[in-house]
């Protein structure tokens, strides 16, 4: 089971990867390695690790191999819009109305609801179910940037033995980053404690 804290938004669940033997992350990689298989074009450290992170996380792999705090919407991946072969690392956070200087009245709008999971103390957030009263629901999103430079650039093709190994190694960069610039941004949000 993850553990999290405050300043720990993402883990990467080693032990769950690898119960049956053979790690589940690497068969979901081998089920998306078409998309590096073009050994005409070389693709960018970005791209990879956009996609190693998706593959890496729900939806696509439930459970993932990188497990997220329940309190948190998303963490996804992309390349920058600005210079494509930066990434972009965006943390999804649901904020409830008390964030806001003026509120809406006492149940004039609906806010964000548990949806009954919760991990320590952290509950996962739905958005309400529609009725007869209008709903606000506020997100921020946290956008860390990292370098061209600090990415793996991974050979074309590349091997298949290596593509497991590689993708952990960037995973494993990419929530350490997450969890040492993103987290303190998060318990900032919610003054220290969520």
């Amino acid at each position: 089971m993850p553990e999290f804290d405050p300043f720990t938004l993402a883990v990467v669940d080693e032990d769950y990867d690898e119960r049956y033997g053979d790690s589940q992350f690497g068969a979901y990689l081998n089920e998306h390695a078409d998309q590096l298989d073009d050994s005409d074009c070389l693709i960018s450290g970005a791209e990879f690790a956009t996609l190693v992170w998706t593959v890496a996380t729900v939806p696509v792999m439930a459970p993932g191999y990188v497990r997220t705090r329940p309190d948190l919407l998303a963490v996804t991946a992309s390349p920058a819009e600005d210079n494509p072969a930066d990434l972009v690392l965006r943390i999804t956070v649901p904020l409830p109305h008390r964030v806001l200087n003026a509120r809406p009245g006492p149940g004039q709008w609906l806010d964000w609801e548990n949806d009954g999971y919760r991990l320590g103390p952290w509950s996962a957030k739905v958005e309400p179910l529609p009725g007869r009263r209008p709903a606000l629901t506020l997100t921020a999103d946290i956008l860390l940037p990292i370098p061209a430079d600090e990415l793996v650039t991974p050979p074309v093709p590349l091997p298949r033995a290596e593509l497991t190994r590689t993708a952990k190694r960037t995973v494993a960069r990419l929530t350490e980053h997450v969890n040492t610039h993103g987290g303190p941004a998060v318990a900032a949000l919610f003054g220290g404690a969520r």
